[in-house]
């Protein structure tokens, strides 16, 4: 039995609730040029939970596990004065409440360092490791140097995994700092243990992205049995050569698995939603070591449902199974929590986690017409350019266990001009040879990859995807099949119909923000430095009468952290009363866009304010229109029961108006019909048919409602056949 949501590898599950209308909007595109509106897609099913969620939702970073005897241990980075937090755990899922296992740190350990978030009760003491050694145990932590500035490896021990554990001697056991005769790597950090036969190794991180001139290194270095001492030189296994990993590789997780020795590892900006999980295999310790092309684990794999995951551990779970242990940080990027996933393995030893998406490389793929183009920001370091011509395409083959609607990510960027005006483009989506679906591209900025998702049905086995290009022009870097389905964020510009009357955010009052310059926006102005919780922007708009609107928001968003962009939000109030939340999509700074957000307004002048909640945005213009009411249908229930009376067939067919407003109501049957002009609400519309001929067959009974907009809905009603004795 399997202690996490495991799936099968690319399976596709239900879609989740109804289709999200709104998107991005491009502001001046001309008539000629705009896009043509994308392909209904297939019916949608309840809302799903998020693709994983954490076990631990505090700040746990960097997470290490030790099973001993049935109890798991974990241990994170500190946090809140605990130099090395413990937490235990028989399932994987419910863990106790930290405590600190090493309250003493060796005499080396600098006492000024401290590290966010807990501030100056931490003392920057990071990813700790702990494994059963000849003896006991031993802990590993990283920490900072107190006669240098740089990190350094400690090691203590203990009798129990519990500890306190003790530190070992007054020197670290790892200190490439320049000083006692060693070589400057920038220091050392991110310790774990190996057992390669009967040699116990440690390994760990040159530091060397701390400094210019200094490179990112994993080592392997051979121990004692007690853990206590180095008994060898160390031996480089891999360190940073590949786009994604940016100046960082670290976190090293060493295993091996039918003679294929798996290192896996983090790298980039932990800081941020860039950091990520990838791994490398050999076929032994000394290497050499080949990397994988695609990463493990990224935010966008996970749907942005866990930010940043890395500092990963894994460990073999209740039922057996391999499982992944590792953090990510919170939406608000103020702590790192702890998740749990599976991890398997395809039958030729590709690790995936099913939580995950199954991602397809473009350039992988069969392309026509275009080409394969290096790019450092593109997963797998390349991307599908050059989609210039009508023909211009990129087939991939996708994988589904299961036949059913799954959710296919499409990562692109478009950075596409007609004349000086940024417009979206297009392309045609076939599954399996079927109907096309036009697929709508916003601007985004030639590098700014972003994810169009689109409902399609695959199924069982292999699947054949296809886009063509359409309009103008975009580049392709990867195709993610997502294993738990939910609405797809929006792609499709809304319409901003051209009688919207517009006001200019800078014309209204702005508290805490500041009006500025800006090419491309309407008016030449756009109001920026909304960056602090009471930063707002008020306008007063004009309703001819009371009802719903649409506000089109024309805005800018260029917020990242550690190269990963994020959305922003603002609260909208009308009136002072709240009219909820807008979310501003990643566009790069001034990429001006738009996105709808629908409200109610009373007759005459409002009051709509935008208040900063997340993240930051730069305010254009407001538009405002009257909303599309979409008719409601008419809510009847309808009956129709046969029945023998003196010994002759019957049809009692009744509609009943469970609507809040009166209709008309003809029912319809094959043995008579009857009209009423007017049923009100909670009320009845009834008729008993007679039916000649001696005997009832089977059919429907059809109802025939008329709202008093004299739109009219038809409502059916099986009924069986019967016999009267």
């Amino acid at each position: 039995m399997k202690y996490f949501s495991s799936r099968a590898r690319s399976r596709a599950t239900a879609v989740t609730s109804a289709l999200i209308a709104l998107g991005l909007a491009v502001s001046g595109a001309a008539a000629a040029t705009a896009a043509p509106a994308p392909a209904a897609a297939p019916a949608a099913v309840p809302v799903a939970e998020p693709t994983i969620s954490p076990v631990v939702d505090a700040n746990f970073p960097d997470p290490d596990i030790l099973l001993v005897d049935g109890v798991y241990h974990a241990y994170a980075t500190n946090h809140q004065g605990q130099n090395v937090q413990h937490r235990t755990s028989t399932d994987l899922v419910t863990w106790s409440a930290p405590t600190d296992v090493a309250p003493d740190l060796g005499a080396w350990v600098s006492e000024s360092c401290t590290f966010s978030p807990g501030g100056a009760t931490d003392r920057c003491v990071w990813a700790p490791e702990v494994s059963a050694v000849e003896g006991g145990y031993a802990l590993y932590y990283t920490a900072r140097d107190a006669t240098s500035p740089r990190q350094c490896l400690g090691v203590a021990l203990s009798d129990t995994p519990e500890g306190p554990f003790v530190p070992v001697g007054d020197d670290p056991i790892v200190c490439p700092n320049g000083e006692a005769g060693t070589e400057d790597l920038g220091g050392a950090i991110d310790a774990a243990t190996f057992v390669d036969g009967d040699q116990l190794y440690l390994l760990w991180k040159a530091d060397g992205n701390c400094c210019a001139g200094k490179t990112a290194i994993i080592f392997a270095q051979p121990l004692s049995p007690d853990g206590a001492t180095l008994t060898g030189p160390p031996v480089e296994l891999i360190r940073v050569d590949t786009a994604y990993e940016g100046r960082v590789v670290e976190g090293p997780t060493l295993l091996e698995r039918d003679g294929t020795y798996y290192l896996f590892y983090s790298a980039n900006d932990f800081g941020g939603g860039g950091y990520r999980t990838s791994y490398a295999t050999a076929s032994s310790l000394a290497g050499p070591w080949t990397k994988a092309t695609t990463e493990l684990l990224t935010s966008d794999r996970f749907q942005g449902d866990v930010r940043g995951p890395g500092g990963q551990d894994v460990v073999t779970a209740p039922d057996g199974s391999d499982a992944i242990v590792f953090h990510g940080w919170n939406e608000a990027f103020t702590y790192r929590a702890m998740y749990v996933a599976d991890l398997e393995w395809t039958a030729d030893g590709v690790p995936f986690v099913p939580q995950a998406s199954d991602r397809y490389q473009a350039e992988d793929g069969v392309v026509t017409n275009a080409r394969v183009v290096a790019d450092g920001g593109a997963s797998g370091g390349a991307k599908v350019g050059g989609l210039d011509f009508a023909d211009s395409s990129v087939t991939v083959e996708v994988h589904a266990d299961e036949a059913g609607p799954a959710l296919l990510g499409i990562r692109f960027a478009n950075g596409s001009f007609d004349g000086s005006t940024r417009v979206p483009s297009t392309s045609t989506l076939s599954v399996n040879g079927g109907a096309a679906e036009t697929v709508v591209f916003p601007h985004t900025t030639w590098g700014n990859w972003q994810t169009s998702e689109h409902v399609v049905d695959l199924v069982a086995g292999t699947n054949t995807i296809t886009l063509t290009r359409g309009t103008f022009y975009t580049e392709l870097d990867a195709f993610d099949v997502y294993p738990a389905t939910r609405d797809p964020r929006p792609s499709a510009p809304p319409v901003i119909p051209s009688d919207a009357t517009r006001y200019e955010f800078e014309d209204g009052v702005i508290t805490r923000g500041s009006v500025g310059s800006a090419s491309g926006a309407s008016g030449g102005q756009k109001v920026g430095g909304l960056d602090f919780l009471d930063s707002s922007v008020a306008l007063q708009v004009h309703a001819d009468e009371a009802g719903p609107y649409t506000l089109g928001v024309r805005f800018a968003n260029g917020s990242e952290r550690g190269g990963y962009t994020l959305a922003s939000t603002s609260t909208v109030t009308v009136n002072g009363a709240d009219a909820g939340v807008v979310t501003f999509p990643h566009t790069t700074w001034g990429n001006w866009q738009s996105v709808t957000h629908e409200v109610e307004l009373q007759q005459g002048w409002n009051t709509v304010a935008l208040t900063k909640l997340t993240w930051y945005t730069e305010l254009d213009a407001l538009d405002v229109f009257p909303a599309e009411v979409p008719p409601v249908d008419p809510q009847v229930t309808v009956t129709a029961q046969p029945r023998c009376l003196g010994g002759t067939p019957y049809l009692a067919v009744r509609a009943t108006n469970d609507g809040d407003e009166t209709v008309a109501i003809a029912l319809r049957t094959e043995h008579g019909e009857r009209s009423f002009s007017q049923v009100d609400p909670g009320k009845n519309a009834y008729q008993s048919f007679k039916v000649r001929g001696g005997a009832l067959a089977a059919g429907e009974a059809l109802v025939v409602v008329t709202d008093v907009a004299g739109t009219t809905t038809e409502v059916t009603a099986a009924y069986d056949a019967l016999t009267c004795a």
